[in-house]
C-alpha cells in the first residue's frame, strides 16, 4: 500500500505488475476506504502489522485508475496474497475477461509477488 497525493493523501494499492511498474511512469491503483460497503468482490482488509491499517477497510477494485509515480509519497504497508488474488478476480470480472484469461492473470500476478 502506498500513500499518494491522489485523493488527499489517502492510501492506494498498486495493482499493476512489475512490467508496467518498471517501464512506465504510471502505476495502476485501487483506493482504500474505511467506509465499508461490502461490494461483491472487493477485499475487506483487516488491520495487520503488514498492512499497518488502523480501521478495517475495503479495497475499491472497481475504482481503478492510473496515477503517475510522482504522486506516490511513501510505502505504508502491503496486502496479503489472498487479498491480491481476490482483487485480480474482481478486476477480471469487471473488465469482462474470460475464465481462461483470469487463470493467466492470476498466474501473472503470482509471478510478481
Amino acid at each position: 500500500m502506498i500513500r499518494s497525493e491522489q485523493a488527499g493523501r489517502k492510501p492506494v494499492v498498486i495493482l499493476s505488475g512489475n512490467l508496467i511498474n518498471k517501464f512506465l511512469q504510471v502505476v495502476i491503483t485501487a483506493p482504500i476506504t474505511s467506509k465499508i460497503k461490502n461490494y461483491q468482490g472487493n477485499p475487506i482488509l483487516k488491520p495487520t502489522a503488514e498492512n499497518e491499517l488502523k480501521p478495517e477497510s475495503e479495497l475499491m477494485v472497481f475504482h481503478i485508475r492510473s496515477i503517475t509515480k510522482d504522486r506516490l509519497i511513501e510505502k505504508i504497508g502491503a496486502i496479503s496474497n489472498e487479498e491480491l488474488s481476490t482483487s485480480g478476480v474482481t478486476l477480471a470480472d469487471i473488465t469482462t475477461m474470460y475464465a481462461h484469461q483470469l487463470i493467466v492473470l492470476t498466474a501473472f500476478l503470482r509471478l510478481f509477488q
